[in-house]
């Protein structure tokens, strides 16, 4: 297949999808999604619609130039969100579903743009005699957790579900984000040097894409143990991002909104150390897996100091000798909550940009003061079909905090991009039931379906007391060349 270093004729022989020439080549992605939401409902309450349906639309067209020396790339988006419910932003309440927030960010049932998505150069120092030095300006997409690839499904893709993008991510629904800025890498046999600069974009809720949210500064790096270098079998990794919002919003904390100041005269200035270790072996007739990871942070959360940390333990079996392939995994994450509103320090574990479906695929709950037990099943009827069932127990972590919800950041100004309610003294948020379905028809087609339901507790039903519980349906595909 294309490789960037020119190699443009595949094995076989065959030229790729959209290859030119020996240097340029086009690949592009169409994406088409429905969803059904029967959302929680507060009552007694206005504009409570929680029952609707809507549809989103994605293409996306770039262009690769290859040199020795320097790589470009540049892609334009289009997105389209339609039948968006206009009476869906209860009050009081809020947006019941992703939908009512589409239109409380768009202000229209169907709104659609086209942007640039992407735009950088890639400057390759191995042709200069860095071997391994990489140095990429420009617009971009950027996933934290993912800074190199073993080239092994099943490890990748551990990595990807449950490790990526826990605070830096460009997947968020429909419309992503991209990040402007720079990203310095050096890769070596045995680890992996990462260091990006970066400012992020709109995006998420709102269809205008392509602007800055300049008031918003990241840096982040990486150092990560390359698979099989300190232990057979494991890779490790110490990360580090400063997450500087200087936006004209509020943050949204458990202090009452009269004491809280907004950020332009008090802002967020926060630094989160962390590390993972990820695990795979063959163990009898199947395979054992692993995972820890952990933050903790410190800094500035406006007038107050901030002190807050999260982790996340994991392991699974798979029988690959059995039909189906069974995989058993247990998982358990936990944030800290603030147990007190006006001590000076704010203790709430704050995700920064994370991705808006990664680890919350029905998105009523986020990783904010989140206690969240689960276990999953996976199983593969076919070599190109695979079925997931989730099973949750979600509660706070502190009662005395807000309960949260939320992808993050997704405008230059206005909302916060995180809200929080009450919990009322309780701590259950609930349980939550995930199905997905997922089938890959070739390297270029595949398609998924999604269940979910969740069954609110008693933090949920403090709020919302005109229906308890929610499910949300969604179909999707993806066309890639």
């Amino acid at each position: 297949m294309f490789q960037a270093t020119g190699t443009w004729a595949a094995a076989d022989g065959i030229k790729p999808i959209g290859q030119i020439n020996e240097y340029l080549r086009l690949m592009g992605e169409l994406y088409g999604s429905h969803e059904t939401w029967n959302f929680f409902r507060p009552d007694p309450a206005t504009n409570n619609n929680n029952d609707y349906g809507l549809w989103a639309a994605r293409a996306r067209l770039g262009a690769l130039l290859t040199t020795p020396y320097i790589d470009g790339y540049a892609q334009a988006q289009y997105i389209g969100l339609y039948s968006l419910p206009d009476d869906a932003v209860a009050s009081p309440g809020g947006p019941l579903g992703l939908g009512g927030a589409y239109f409380l960010a768009n202000q229209s049932t169907n709104a659609s743009n086209v942007f640039l998505k992407q735009v950088y150069l890639d400057f390759k120092f191995s042709s200069l005699g860095l071997p391994g030095a990489l140095l990429k300006i420009g617009r971009f997409e950027f996933m934290d957790g993912m800074e190199y690839t073993t080239g092994i499904g099943k490890f990748d893709g551990l990595k990807r579900a449950r490790i990526a993008q826990r605070l830096l991510a460009s997947n968020v629904v429909h419309v992503g984000r991209s990040f402007d800025g720079f990203t310095a890498v050096y890769d070596r046999p045995g680890f992996n040097v990462t260091a990006a600069g970066i400012r992020p974009t709109q995006g998420g809720f709102t269809v205008q894409g392509q602007k800055e949210i300049g008031d918003i500064n990241l840096f982040y790096a990486a150092l990560t143990s390359k698979k099989d270098v300190l232990l057979p079998g494991t890779e490790g990794r110490l990360f580090y991002l400063n997450y500087e919002d200087k936006r004209n919003t509020q943050a949204v904390d458990n202090r009452p909104a009269a004491e809280r100041p907004r950020l332009d005269n008090q802002n967020l200035n926060l630094h989160t150390i962390g590390a993972h270790l990820l695990t795979l072996h063959p163990l009898g007739s199947g395979s054992i897996d692993a995972l820890l990871w952990g933050a903790y942070q410190f800094g500035d959360w406006t007038n107050q100091g901030h002190q807050a940390w999260a982790i996340a333990a994991e392991a699974g079996y798979q029988w690959t000798a059995l039909p189906f392939q069974p995989w058993l995994r247990a998982l358990y994450f936990r944030s800290s909550g603030d147990d007190k509103a006006n001590d000076g320090t704010h203790k709430t574990y704050f995700t920064a940009l994370p991705s808006g479906r990664a680890y919350a695929k029905l998105p009523f709950y986020n990783l904010i003061n989140m206690q969240d037990a689960f276990l999953q099943m996976i199983v593969s009827p076919t070599p190109k079909t695979r079925v997931t069932i989730d099973l949750h127990h979600l509660s706070l972590s502190n009662s005395s905090d807000l309960f949260y919800s939320g992808l993050g950041p997704t405008s230059r100004s206005g909302a916060f991009g995180y809200s929080g309610r009450p919990s009322g003294g309780k701590s259950d948020v609930g349980q939550l039931v995930d199905i997905s379905f997922t089938h890959t028809l070739n390297k270029h087609l595949s398609w998924r379906f999604y269940y979910g339901h969740a069954f609110g507790g008693s933090v949920v039903r403090n709020f919302y007391q005109g229906k308890k519980d929610a499910d949300m349906v969604y179909i999707d595909f993806s066309l890639v060349f």
